[in-house]
């Protein structure tokens, strides 16, 4: 069976208020991750929870050193990173920080960047919440890519636009793309406004683009279930997934554990296996 890689993105922003099962302390977290390892995700994303030391917007290593030094002893050979703060007014350097900290001390192998810049957020009447972008440059895309190749570090990368994976696709024919990389193509389910449709034709367009190459991708649907549709799409065109507490926006609460459970599921039913940690980050290198 072709080995399925999973995400799972474990808090983001959400709150216990949102749902209760959201991991946001230190304790919760490692215990969420390690009960997603055992259900079958290879990749985990995650936000610092209840700790979010500056209020400038960037982030300190602090607050992630001790979930991740716990979830190496357990599981060493898991891909978890963290978040790569938004704020605006914040150099790459400085949003980057706490990553290189963390990296530079062999807690992370794998790290984001999202190739693009885009108004985040959804419509308003008022226009209320219309300010809100999310702003990568070619250059800070550039200086990530650099970090990469020199720390031996592999790169996620959030396709959120078409011309994001231009841009991307652009570093693989220079040579400058990091030796070890995933896509992974972002799709809302309608509030959010950015991106392509999420369905067989938004798909399709993404991967005519790719073409021949073979940088592995994998798919996020915001605010949505993958369950319902984009997730079978993507599995069944070997491609890979992301679900989690993050990005779930269906009826019900649940863990991430469950939504690993589900999409691994899913996977066996259409022939895929969910991928060791070990074998995510060999497949991470077929670019």
């Amino acid at each position: 069976m072709q080995p399925l890689i999973v995400e799972v993105a474990i808090n983001g922003t959400v709150t216990k208020a949102d749902n209760q099962h959201v991991p946001l302390t230190p304790r919760e977290m490692v215990d969420c991750i390690r009960a997603c390892a055992v259900a079958g995700a290879s990749i985990v994303h995650m936000h610092a929870g209840d700790l979010w030391p500056e209020a400038n917007g960037g982030h300190a290593s602090a607050p992630y050193r001790e979930t991740l030094a716990a979830v190496r002893e357990s599981h060493p050979d898991l891909l978890v990173y963290p978040t790569l703060p938004a704020s605006f007014h914040l150099t790459i350097q400085e949003r980057f920080a706490h990553i290189e900290a963390l990296a530079a001390e062999g807690l992370l192998r794998l790290v984001p960047i999202d190739p693009g810049t885009l108004n985040w957020g959804a419509f308003s009447p008022d226009g209320l919440g219309e300010e809100l972008i999310y702003k990568n440059t070619m250059a800070d895309v550039r200086y990530v890519f650099e970090l990469c190749r020199k720390n031996s570090l592999a790169c996620s990368m959030s396709i959120f636009e078409p011309g994001a994976l231009q841009l991307v696709l652009a570093h693989r024919a220079h040579g400058s793309l990091p030796a070890r990389s995933i896509i992974k193509f972002e799709f809302s389910a309608g509030r959010l406004l950015f991106g392509l449709n999420p369905n067989r034709e938004g798909l399709d367009a993404y991967l005519s683009m790719l073409g021949d190459t073979r940088i592995p991708w994998m798919v996020n649907l915001r605010e949505g279930d993958l369950l319902e549709g984009l997730g079978r799409l993507a599995i069944a065109r070997g491609g890979h997934v992301r679900v989690g507490i993050e990005d779930y926006g269906g009826p019900r609460k649940p863990r991430n554990e469950e939504l690993v459970q589900e999409i691994v599921a899913l996977g066996r039913s259409l022939g895929r296996r969910p991928a060791t940690p070990a074998e995510a980050a060999h497949m991470l290198g077929q670019i």
